[in-house]
């Protein structure tokens, strides 16, 4: 998302110079924040911009020595132990904006405030365009560019994740087409096969209640469903790459700017054009922590 830099509501200034009353003011948030408890956070020690993750690998079972009768004094060999301390550094996300202090008082609501929540709603959003450009990192991938969304993608995920041993509580973070549409997993509640769905959730079950009774999946198959906006495009915009995957998948190194947030809001002043300078900042770096505890889920949108 590009920084958006010296912008002002003409509309504001030309009603108040006008007399003008103005109506309650919209403001178009982006949906954010989504991503951000299901990854693995930790906050970088204060003094320090540096976040590391220890990544102990796994060991199979066959490490595990099974003693004979009579040789449990028998002195084994050590097993090696190994890790990874995946070592990040927070870097500054940022975007600003120029209030003129003529449109902020042709306003009735506190324009000041109104801005600052647009401009840390938009850094908010980019911490969740963040992680989700790292779903096509994943090695595992399941679904196809030419078909929509199928239970049995996210089935097969849960199988792949179950196999690697990956901890739960799984989460499905899916862009709004992959949910919704008629390449989307609603389209499962067909009664025949559409754009490769397989009509599974055609009867009476829980699946098909939550779908027409709240308009949207909760949990299904032990998953955790959420959708975003910002899930990237697969070769084009008529596909989207989601993923399921487990906490451990992915980490966020932040910078805590106070009260657990990493998100602050400042401003300052220009005299010399009469008007006040916003700033969002978010402090974050995120990065991927341990490939197979996620799940790549590639689909047809349209």
């Amino acid at each position: 998302m590009a920084a958006v830099t010296n912008q002002t509501d003409t509309d504001v200034a030309v009603g108040y110079a006008s007399g003008i009353t103005t109506a309650k003011a919209i403001i178009q948030f982006n949906k954010a924040n989504v991503t951000f408890p299901l990854v693995s956070t930790e906050y970088a020690v204060k003094g320090t911009t540096n976040v590391s993750f220890p990544e102990w690998s796994k060991l199979a079972v066959t490490s595990v020595t099974n003693n004979a009768a009579g040789s449990e004094g028998d002195k084994q060999d050590a097993t090696a132990l190994t890790s990874v301390a995946n070592t990040v550094e927070v870097l500054r996300n940022n975007i600003n904006a120029e209030l003129t202090d003529l449109v902020a008082h042709g306003t009735s609501e506190g324009a000041l405030l109104q801005a600052g929540q647009v401009l840390g709603n938009t850094v908010s959003a980019e911490f969740d365009n963040a992680v989700c450009a790292l779903f096509d990192g994943f090695t595992t991938s399941k679904g196809t560019s030419t078909d929509g969304l199928k239970f049995l993608d996210i089935m097969d995920a849960v199988g792949s994740l179950e196999q690697n041993d990956a901890p739960r509580p799984y989460s499905a973070v899916l862009h709004p087409l992959q949910m919704w549409g008629s390449f989307g997993l609603s389209n499962e509640l067909g009664g025949s096969a559409v754009n490769g769905s397989n009509a599974v959730f055609n009867a009476n079950n829980m699946a098909s209640d939550q779908i027409f009774g709240t308009g949207f999946v909760t949990s299904l198959g032990g998953v955790n469903f959420y959708t975003s906006s910002q899930v990237p495009n697969g070769a084009d915009a008529t596909e989207k790459k989601g993923a399921v995957f487990a906490k451990t998948a992915i980490g966020a190194g932040l910078i805590d700017t106070g009260g657990g947030s990493f998100i602050e809001i400042k401003s300052e002043r220009d005299e010399k054009s009469a008007s006040t300078i916003i700033v969002a900042n978010g402090y974050w770096v995120v990065t991927e922590l341990v490939d197979l505890h996620g799940v790549e889920i590639y689909t047809e949108i349209s």
